[in-house]
């Protein structure tokens, strides 16, 4: 019964091991970077959040080691999500066509980069509703909604 167990948690242990330690404020990362967001929107619509989440993706990969990588794409993340949320409200208020860039499918296709640093559908889902929580708990904090 021990050697189940035992292999059990080296597994495990192997996995945390193998993972990204996230030792950031992830509170603070995501509202940082709602509020980048929501300043661009302000400044240049739509647009402009089309485009600085797509930088902020693309910057991704050029973050130093995992952890950095990860921390990026979080705030990546929380980007996307407010920015899908104010494309929503403005198509509703606005009576605009909605942005194909903040698609839910595209948006997943973007965040779901997380697999490449956590192997586990479940723990991946977890993370990702996280960040889209904080996301939209910093965006009604910005006094735009």
């Amino acid at each position: 019964m021990k050697s189940p167990i035992l292999f059990a948690g080296v597994l495990a242990a192997l996995w945390a091991a193998s993972a990204p330690a996230a030792d950031w404020d992830h509170e603070a990362n995501i509202e940082a970077a709602v509020g980048a967001v929501v300043a661009g929107y302000r400044q240049g619509g739509p647009a402009e959040m089309e485009r600085m989440v797509g930088a902020c993706y693309g910057s991704v990969d050029g973050a130093d080691g995992a952890d950095e990588q990860v921390h990026q794409l979080a705030a990546c993340a929380g980007m996307d999500f407010a920015a899908f949320l104010i494309d929503r409200r403005d198509a509703e208020q606005l009576g605009r066509e909605r942005s194909a860039f903040f698609a839910a499918e595209k948006i997943m296709g973007r965040v779901e980069r997380l697999g490449q640093w956590y192997h586990n559908p479940g723990v991946e889902t977890q993370i990702i509703r996280a960040w889209s929580r904080s996301a939209a708990a910093a965006l009604a904090r910005s006094g735009l909604f």
